[in-house]
């Protein structure tokens, strides 16, 4: 009976540093699309395009869509995603559509939405 030999499979130094330098990247253009959406969120409700409310909405479905693109592009480049901002954002996406539209809905139904669509998002991941 012949031997199988063990092989383990490595990643060498310089690709696992560009892989955290690119997510690096990644986290510095979130925090970049972050900004802007303050300010520019901050400029509309001054030029009276919006109200607070909504001003509050976008803000929050914002945020809620960086955080999830980030983890999109992740997946794209086959980096570990991180399971907290995925449910933040979509939690924040949710409750940001919601602010904006002045739309009551139920905590309890938009967390059994958001685990629904963090498993979609794992089914499709591997």
């Amino acid at each position: 009976m012949a031997h199988m030999a063990k092989v383990e499979v490595v990643m060498d130094e310089k690709a696992l540093l560009a892989r955290r330098m690119l997510n690096f990247k990644l986290v510095k253009l979130s925090w970049a699309l972050f900004f802007i959406l303050i300010g520019g969120s901050w400029i509309l409700e001054s030029l009276k395009k919006i109200d607070g409310t909504q001003k509050w909405g976008v803000i929050y479905a914002g945020c809620g869509a960086i955080l999830l693109l980030l983890n999109l592009m992740r997946i794209a480049w086959k980096i570990n995603i991180s399971k907290f901002t995925t449910w933040l954002g979509t939690l924040l996406l949710l409750y940001g559509i919601a602010t904006f539209y002045e739309f009551k809905f139920s905590i309890l139904a938009a967390a059994i939405l958001v685990i629904g669509l963090i498993m979609l998002l794992e089914v499709f991941r591997k």
